[in-house]
Parts: C-alpha cells; structure tokens; sequence
C-alpha cells in the first residue's frame, strides 16, 4: 500500500529528532583519523570495487560509490536515511542515453550479506523523467553471479535496472531537477500480533502537493523476520564508460543517519565505529574503478566535511 503524508516531519517518523550529538553504543567518540580514506596512504577501511570487462569488452559491469556499514558481527541495523538530489548529472551518467539503457541510481540500503538479503531505495532518471523505486531482493552469495561483499556492491541491481525489477514509489507526484529528496528505510521486527515490515519513504522537499512543499509517498511491506548487519549509501552505475578520475561532483548527501537495535538512538553515519578488539566492521568508503583499476567514481573522502552526515560524489568524464 502506498499512502500519502501531508508533511515531511510526519512522514519522516523520527527524522525531527536527529539535533544532538549522539554516539553509537558501544562505540567510541567519531574523529577525523577514525574515518574511512580511500586517499590516505595507507589507506583506511577504503573498499575499491573493479569493473570486469562484459558485453564482448565493449563496456564494463557496474559497481558503486559512497559509504557502508560493514558488518560487525554484533551490529543489526533496523534504519537508514539521507537526503539526496536530483541531480542534472544523474541524466547520462555514463554518456548519450546511458539514462535509458543503463540507468544511475542513487539512494540507500539495509542488507543481511550472510543471507544475500537487501532493502533498497532509490532515486534516478529514466524513461525521461526522475524516478524513486524500491525492492526486496535475495542476491547471490556464491557461484558465478555472486557478489561480492559487503552487500552495497549489488546495489539496486538483480539481474538488471531497479526500475525494471522493483516498484515505483513516486507515480503521483513530479520530481524536478536540482529537487532534494529525501529518503529512507525502516525496518520492525513486529509483534506477536504483527508480521515483520519494511516501510520505504520517499518525500520530495521542493514539490508542490495540493499546494504544500514537502509531498511524501510510503510503502510498507511485509516480511519474514531479517538480521540488516550492514547499510549503504551511496550511488550505483551499472555500466562504466568513464575515464579517470573522479573529479567532478555529480551527487551531494546531507542528512545520512542510521540507527540500530543496540544503539541508544540514531547517528549519523560519521559516527560509525567498528566493535570489538579486532576492529571487526565499522564504516567504510566505497570507490569504483574501471578495468584498468583507474577509480572513476569516489566520494573523495569527504565525510565529515563540513558536517558528520553529509559528503559528495565525484565521477570522471564520459568516454563516449
């Protein structure tokens, strides 16, 4: 059932209530040197995902750009948000009509990667126009179509497009571009009156909805009882037809949070910590790189600058 909510703030949920300064239990306080850096030399807690060659070598398989909660062991993740926007640059991504064909994809996840289970939520532009689709997927987790993990690798794509596979959440109101878009999943392990749901939230902060800025579309499905370990947030392309390196901005994310069964209430992403002596999971940075390993997508290291919840994209140039 999808409905509509009148207000941001109503249909966000707990959104209103993300001000502080909190930290995740069990974890020590965020700074700057905790952080992932896929820059730094040595790098720190950087997961570069390489394109291998497909179509007869023409282009390449895709791969993802952002941050992730690796899993812990301990952490199970029940919440994750950010606001995102719509982009120009999200239209042809990779070169002429890659919108159509190959489409970008950008938004957030909630997965299980012991199980292959994923939760995904996701903005792009296709079939001219900028579109938000969900899906519940069970994705490989051995054998020739595994991926590999942590689960944001196969983001919002089974064997193609979220728009072709998954379900739209946006049919009743217009994205613009440059609009920021809020979005966010959330999971309740229920009751023993009610069955395990997701619910998927999707709020357009610019468009206009019987006359009210901030029009928000829901959908709530039910499922079987999951364990989330990890989250993403981030951008997919499933074609890479770009040079190196990453120096344009394309996408900027503001207001990614998290929260988990453990934690004492939501942070965000910044604050994410790995547990344990080992410094087993925690947070990570995810690079795409084309075949010849040249990265081609990357935030750049720029969580935490200026503010923990907010950091950008950057692409290379188009090829073709």
């Amino acid at each position: 059932m999808i409905r509509r909510a009148r207000h941001l703030l109503a249909a966000a949920g707990s959104v209103a209530i993300l001000a502080g300064g909190m930290a995740l239990a069990g974890a020590g306080a965020s700074s700057a040197n905790t952080l992932p850096a896929c820059k730094a030399s040595p790098q720190v807690n950087c997961n570069t995902n390489v394109a291998v060659p497909g179509l007869g070598g023409i282009f390449q398989n895709g791969g993802v750009a952002g941050y992730y909660g690796a899993d812990d062991a301990h952490t199970q993740y029940r919440w994750v948000q950010t606001v995102v926007n719509a982009t120009p640059q999200l239209v042809d991504l990779n070169g002429p009509l890659s919108s159509e064909i190959y489409p970008a994809t950008t938004g957030v996840e909630l997965c299980d990667p012991n199980s292959g289970v994923a939760l995904k939520l996701s903005l792009g532009f296709v079939g001219g126009a900028y579109r938000i689709a969900y899906i519940i997927g069970k994705f490989p987790t051995f054998g020739p179509k595994a991926q590999p993990d942590p689960c944001i690798q196969s983001n919002f794509q089974t064997s193609g497009s979220i728009f072709r596979f998954g379900t739209l959440i946006t049919p009743l109101f217009t994205i613009n571009a440059n609009d920021q878009v809020f979005l966010s999943i959330s999971y309740s392990q229920g009751s023993h009156h009610t069955r395990p749901s997701v619910q998927f939230t999707a709020c357009d902060q610019q468009a206009a909805d019987n006359g009210q800025a901030g029009a928000c579309r829901q959908a709530t499905r039910s499922v079987r009882s999951l364990s989330l370990y990890e989250f993403g947030i981030g951008t997919f392309t499933p074609l890479s037809v770009l040079t190196a390196g990453a120096n344009f901005q394309f996408q900027h994310f503001s207001s990614s949070y998290v929260a988990c069964y453990s934690c004492a209430a939501p942070v965000h992403v910044a604050q994410v910590q790995s547990v344990g002596p080992f410094g087993t999971g925690g947070l990570w940075e995810a690079q795409f790189a084309n075949s010849g390993s040249q990265v081609t997508m990357s935030p750049n290291d720029t969580l935490g600058k200026p503010t923990g919840g907010s950091f950008s994209l950057f692409n290379g140039s188009t090829s073709i």
